[in-house]
């Protein structure tokens, strides 16, 4: 009975002086800090954006933004009032998730923004294990891109992201999946790999390296290889890992990848005195899907593929 009663109110309250577009819009106003970016981030026009602020501020009694040359500068007011219109939204969210999902009934495609990793030493047992049941659920996975996931994830256009918990934005809700690190791997048939006792071993043997992206820890890997005065051995530099097995198999060199993804190539791992990153993976939805029964069963069944891997 209190339930409905507060619902009452909020729809009184948004019908009379603001619904939930607007409330949404300030939102991405607060953290965007830029009508143009709402505007592409929501698809649709300057115009649109700059007539809901108007509303907007025609309603609350003080002053929201400050106009600098650098964008909007929101007012401590403004910052109290996503506070709240964020607890709003949420609980609102919540309320209409009623009915519990059942896998088994289903199916629908959930969209899965996954970095590389994810894509090689996650998705496809994640796909084997629904497979493996009787559900008709299917995985759409799209590549992770740093500046886009979470304006993905707020709009539906997304459901949950996989990837480094250093990439994976901070205002989602994250789920740690497991702690990996990065391990020294050659071809099968190396000659090398007998000659390698050590880090120090390392430095007289050519080896690969990848670009630094969201998908990997190039950047790290790199100063660890400087670090340890073996720098001068790298002959070339891919994109991914994907490319790394069709390198090696004409090249006899050395790479460093996750160990997750060692286990599921033709390469032999080299066991040194060291191993040089260590990292985490995460799996997040937006705060927006946090009463989404259906995503919160997708994010569990995420983490339970990974702890059975």
């Amino acid at each position: 009975m209190k339930i409905m009663s507060w619902l009452y109110e909020i729809q009184v309250f948004m019908v009379e002086r603001i619904d939930i577009r607007q409330m949404r819009i300030f939102l991405y106003l607060v953290r965007e800090k830029s009508v143009s970016r709402v505007a592409e981030i929501l698809d649709i026009s300057q115009q649109a954006v700059s007539g809901h602020l108007k509303k907007i501020r025609g309603i609350f009694p003080s002053e929201l933004f400050l106009r600098q040359s650098t964008g909007l500068q929101p007012t401590d007011y403004a910052f109290e009032l996503a506070a709240r219109f964020e607890k709003i939204l949420s609980e609102i969210d919540e309320v209409f998730v009623t009915q519990p999902f059942d896998p088994g009934t289903s199916s629908q495609t959930f969209r899965v923004i996954a970095n590389e990793y994810a894509q090689l030493a996650i998705i496809p047992q994640l796909i084997k294990l629904l497979r493996s049941s009787t559900s008709h659920i299917k995985i759409e996975v799209m590549d992770f891109i740093p500046e886009q996931h979470f304006s993905m994830l707020a709009n539906g256009d997304a459901d949950l992201v996989i990837g480094f918990d250093n990439y994976v934005d901070q205002g989602l809700l994250r789920t740690p999946l497991r702690r990996d690190n990065y391990c020294c791997v050659a071809r099968e048939d190396s000659l090398y790999i007998n000659n390698i006792k050590s880090v120090d071993d390392l430095a007289q043997v050519p080896h690969v390296q990848f670009a630094s992206s969201a998908g990997n820890l190039g950047f790290s890997i790199s100063e660890f290889i400087k670090n340890n005065g073996i720098d001068s051995a790298v002959i070339a530099t891919l994109p991914c890992y994907t490319s790394l097995q069709a390198f090696m198999s004409v090249n006899d060199v050395i790479a460093y990848i996750p160990s997750e993804i060692a286990k599921i190539g033709e390469y032999r791992v080299i066991d040194l005195d060291t191993y040089p990153i260590e990292f985490d993976v995460v799996v997040g939805r937006h705060r927006r899907a946090s009463g989404n029964a259906a995503i919160n069963w997708l994010s569990k069944l995420i983490k339970k593929t990974v702890a059975t891997s």
